[in-house]
């Protein structure tokens, strides 16, 4: 129930735009234009924040999908599961709740980095 709670205000708080600031950890602000670069040279980076756009556009199932290329590429990455369990958890399947905690194991502030993440 802690989880879902978190999960709920992680979305409620996040910035709803279609565009993140552009950083080291955003490498691209809108969904076009990480299509464009994961076109040209697709990585761990694009993929990750292409699913966190994703997710808070409530695109589930593409968000899903990119958090699993993520994970593809590196199956220990805290960000790609916790995103990928938050999707999966909003979708309403229960087993989101373990991947969100298997992100936690990895890296004990993951939600806090989730969270700020569409700040930077």
């Amino acid at each position: 129930m802690r989880l879902i709670a978190a999960v709920l205000f992680v979305l409620l708080t996040a910035p709803h735009g279609a565009a993140l600031a552009e950083s080291a950890a955003a490498p691209c602000a809108t969904i076009e234009a990480c299509d464009a670069a994961i076109r040209n040279r697709p990585g761990l980076a694009l993929y990750e924040a292409r699913g966190y756009l994703q997710l808070m556009r409530r695109d589930l199932d593409n968000a899903i999908a990119d958090f699993s290329a993520a994970i593809a590429i590196d199956a220990s990455r805290a960000f790609s599961l916790y995103g990928r369990g938050m999707a999966r958890l909003i979708s309403g399947d229960a087993a989101g709740q373990n991947e969100m905690e298997a992100a936690i194991m990895l890296q004990r502030n993951i939600a806090e980095e989730f969270k700020a993440y569409g700040t930077k």
